[in-house]
């Protein structure tokens, strides 16, 4: 199997299938395909986005074109099962919600429902639940979704990433860091084939031994929340920024709006490569 070549543009599905996000499945669908219409080709989600919903917008909107895409998903942490018979009720939930100016109160107690299972049992099952609601038998990055440098050094977790290679269900595995702590402790393991990483960490690092190891070893670098850590800069410059870093190879870009992502879509031009630093 292949491994990706992945894009310089993703686009974030953090927020698909939210409580805090009015659009609806086939709103969300609509915006998936302008992205890869765009160039935007690698799609970022994971089990727990819009608890599942994410997954589901992009497997439609992937029905019969699954070629067109990178899709990157991660495990490791799952809600409550109060917060799982919730999900039904989504489209009435988001209208009271919005009318009442209470989301912010739902992403709090969201936080708190949240629990975590690192056992290779569960990311692996985990995995497979995320392929169903894909309506794929591969993704093309499985990532461990923000474990700490404890949690990695384990090795318990590591080890669901190497059986999902080996089985085919992921044609490269890795991990979505938050700190340096996890980041080092990512780069001590010789399974971790991607990275995702915070803006704020990958400049950090730029000029430092990690930033030289992840060039060495060729290491894909997914970059997040470039505009949460670049406050003040211009959204589109932001970007610009972002996919001109040479450690960077994927600059995510997050929006439900389709103009946003016209706008940051185009704020690198024809996407190439050649214009880095």
């Amino acid at each position: 199997m292949t491994a990706p070549a992945f894009p310089p543009l993703g686009l974030g599905c953090a927020k698909m299938g939210s409580f805090n996000n009015p659009s609806t499945l086939g709103d969300s669908v609509a915006l998936i395909r302008l992205a890869l219409d765009l160039g935007v080709s690698l799609l970022d989600t994971a089990n727990i986005y819009g608890q599942g919903d994410s997954e589901r917008a992009i497997g439609r909107a992937l029905r019969g074109q699954r070629h067109r895409a990178q899709v990157v998903t991660k495990a490791g942490n799952a809600f409550s099962a109060k917060m799982r018979l919730m999900r039904p009720l989504k489209p009435l939930l988001r209208a009271v919600l919005a009318r009442r100016q209470m989301g912010a109160a739902v992403t709090a107690q969201r936080a708190g429902a949240m629990r975590t299972d690192w056992s290779q049992a569960g990311l692996l099952r985990e995995l497979d639940g995320s392929l169903r609601r894909l309506r794929s038998d591969h993704v093309d990055a499985f990532l461990l979704h923000s474990p700490d440098a404890a949690t990695i050094a384990r090795g318990e977790a590591v080890g669901a990433l190497a059986e999902a290679k080996r089985s085919g269900r992921a044609r490269l595995v890795g991990i979505a860091c938050d700190d340096l702590a996890g980041l080092d402790a990512a780069l001590a393991s010789e399974v971790t084939e991607v990275l995702e990483l915070p803006w704020d960490v990958i400049a950090a690092i730029a000029e430092d031994a990690r930033g030289a190891a992840i060039r060495a070893r060729g290491i894909p670098v997914i970059a997040r929340e470039v505009l949460r850590f670049q406050p003040g800069v211009d959204a589109a410059a932001a970007v610009r920024r972002a996919h001109a870093s040479p450690l960077v190879t994927t600059t995510l870009i997050g929006s439900r709006q389709p103009e946003r992502v016209r706008a940051l879509a185009a704020s690198i031009g024809d996407h190439s490569q050649g214009d880095r630093a």
